[in-house]
């Protein structure tokens, strides 16, 4: 019984011949040109999970590497931050005890305004687009300005206290024992608790942390509501909305006192938090060293199992152009057959 086979069919067996001979080329290349296996499944039989999971691991710590770029970043946003926050609080001492010896205080109240303005500025720092002092809670401005909500309620607190606002030209008759008082308790508690969260902050009182390297986390954030940044606050407010250039020159020296001492307090924990921060980044930079060599290993061990023979893979490429090129003159010589050529 005679075969017949179409001359459609016969052409379509001859491309899918050069299409199948296209794609072992192109691997064969790629093979050549990279050194490895275009398909490790093919080629590495039993050792292939090994394969993967050291590609997987090498992928893991690649990725915690790019994140402890993010932190980084924002740790050193963070450290600026409190560096300046700090050498403000300094000139505000510096400052305090220009003021107790030469009884001047023209000046004083707006110096301590435009303190705490940077204070408020510096908390409310960003990176990445992301509150750095803002805790977990990143998305939200942490500091509210002084006029939207504790002007007011600074204000209350000393109508509350002396029966006066403190433009009353009677703020002259507060005593230093009453202002004392005062200071150290419903104005104090402006700076606390729930007067805090209400008045001036919107941040997170947690901290936020990151895994830095596997099995390792570390503190990445401090917040807002840190006493160090509570205690600045209370100082600068007291000198800049407490009419302290009114006041009777003993009530005068228990508010600069007062502040002179939450100033040397807040300095303190500022120096405490930016020792916790030093240690994260210091932390994070050997971490990424120890990945860095891991991955170096990993990577060359995976490169080994995935490598193919030089040689092998050069003749692969010579044999299968060699076809391929047999094959498209093949395809040409058969496209050129015509009934016609016979009669």
């Amino acid at each position: 019984m005679a075969m017949h086979v179409s001359t459609s069919s016969f052409f379509s067996i001859t491309r899918d011949s050069v299409m199948e001979l296209q794609s072992k080329l192109s691997k064969a290349e790629t093979e050549q040109s990279t050194g490895q296996f275009a398909d490790p499944v093919e080629h590495l039989g039993s050792q292939l999970g090994l394969y993967e999971t050291l590609q997987r691991q090498s992928a893991s710590l690649a990725n915690i590497q790019s994140s402890n770029t993010i932190v980084q970043s924002t740790l050193s946003t963070s450290q600026d931050a409190l560096t300046q926050i700090a050498k403000d609080a300094q000139s505000f001492v510096n400052v305090i005890i220009t003021a107790q010896s030469s009884d001047s205080f023209s000046t004083l109240p707006a110096q301590a305004q435009a303190l705490l303005a940077s204070l408020t500025s510096f908390l409310n720092s960003t990176s990445g687009g992301a509150y750095v002092f803002g805790g977990t809670n990143t998305t939200v401005k942490p500091i509210a300005d002084y006029s939207q909500g504790a002007q007011a309620a600074t204000a209350a607190a000393f109508q509350s206290a002396f029966g006066m606002s403190q433009s009353d030209p009677q703020v002259n008759t507060i005593s230093d024992t009453a202002m004392q008082t005062f200071l150290t308790g419903p104005f104090a508690n402006l700076f606390q608790g729930s007067d805090w969260s209400t008045n001036w902050s919107q941040a997170s009182s947690t901290r936020t942390s990151a895994l830095i390297a596997p099995g390792n986390t570390v503190t990445t954030s401090v917040t807002a509501n840190e006493s160090a940044f509570q205690d600045l606050a209370n100082a600068y407010t007291s000198i800049g909305d407490l009419a302290i250039g009114n006041l009777g020159a003993t009530t005068q020296q228990a508010v600069l006192s007062n502040a002179l001492k939450l100033a040397g307090a807040a300095l303190q924990g500022i120096t405490g938090l930016q020792t916790t921060l030093g240690i994260s980044q210091s932390q994070i930079t050997n971490a990424n060293s120890q990945m860095q060599t891991q991955a170096s290993l990993i990577d060359n061990w995976v490169s080994k199992l995935g490598a193919v023979d030089p040689y092998a893979a050069a003749s692969s490429v010579t044999n299968l152009t060699t076809q391929l090129e047999t094959a498209y003159s093949l395809t040409s010589r058969l496209s050129k057959l015509s009934l016609v050529n016979y009669l």
